[in-house]
């Protein structure tokens, strides 16, 4: 299988292309920015349709991962136009380069195209994202249902995971801070399904494999505090959790809001995955041992 990665670098980009090589597919990676460590590396601009076009019609692959996105909530407040650019209309650009060489398309989503309110959501839940962020993302979405003939689309929540150095995700921030020996403050009142690169890497790969198609929220199994998750962090990895303070998200700083609770509901990834949705003791077990690695 010929495989194209966009974001081939970033978090959840560098597993899928070290996954996919593993499993024997010929992979090639896009980035914009940062080198990828695994795969055919190409520079691409996923916001123009020319080049887009030009790089897919030239590869053939048979499965795009579009995994590029600025993540970054409170950078995508400062400039909403970036943000739709990159998380909406760049999607759409995508999708319509894939029905030229009917390359199944898979695109990351997120769960902050839901309001937060209740938590817990399905995949055909009411959507109401509240931030910028959030809006980009939806965007997408909408730009991918009204553009690809062959698609799926994967919600998840809160990345994290090692091979990204050049910047840290909720997870290697605490290990480097409780490593240090630094005091951290971490918020109480929100709510989400923490994911690991790893798990939800092998969960994409299969489903590309099998041509999967709609929306499947592929996130941990379950719902976790940024403050309770940072506990079971810390005694995992055997550091001082007496350095961790709970707050509230309103002595964050933030500059834009985040849903209270923005959890997924796996159901329907576990049960039609082989590679299932992380239990959250053992997606830290995995994680934690590489600690000592990095």
């Amino acid at each position: 299988m010929k495989v194209l990665v966009t974001g081939a670098s970033g978090l959840l980009g560098t597993k899928l292309t070290e996954y996919a090589l593993q499993s024997g597919h010929a992979v090639t990676s896009a980035y914009s920015q940062h080198r990828p460590s695994y795969g055919v590396p190409i520079c691409l601009d996923a916001t123009n349709e020319a080049k887009v076009q030009e790089a897919i019609l030239s590869i053939k692959p048979d499965v795009v991962f579009n995994t590029a996105s600025l993540t970054d909530v409170d950078l995508c407040e400062e400039q909403p136009e970036l943000a739709m650019r990159v998380n909406g209309q760049a999607v759409g650009i995508i999708a319509r380069a894939c029905n030229k060489t009917g390359s199944f398309l898979i695109h990351l989503s997120t769960d902050y195209v839901f309001d937060g309110e209740r938590g817990h959501y399905r995949e055909d839940d009411k959507i109401g994202p509240i931030n910028v962020y959030g809006r980009s993302k939806l965007f997408g979405e909408t730009e991918l249902a009204h553009n690809a003939i062959h698609y799926l689309l994967a919600r998840t929540s809160v990345l994290y995971g090692w091979d990204r150095a050049y910047r840290p995700n909720f997870a290697t921030w605490l290990v480097a801070k409780l490593r240090a020996g630094q005091p951290v403050g971490v918020v109480t009142d929100q709510i989400a399904s923490p994911t690991l690169n790893t798990n939800l890497a092998k969960m994409l790969l299969e489903a590309a494999e099998r041509r999967l198609t709609g929306i499947i929220h592929m996130a941990g199994a379950a719902p976790i505090s940024r403050y309770e998750f940072a506990l079971k962090l810390s005694r995992i990895c055997d550091f001082n959790d007496g350095l961790l303070t709970p707050i509230t998200h309103s002595a964050t700083g933030w500059k834009a809001r985040r849903p209270k609770d923005s959890s997924l509901d796996v159901g329907k990834a576990a049960q039609l995955l082989d590679k299932k949705p992380g239990a959250i003791d053992e997606a830290l077990k995995e994680f934690a041992s590489e600690v000592t690695l990095k």
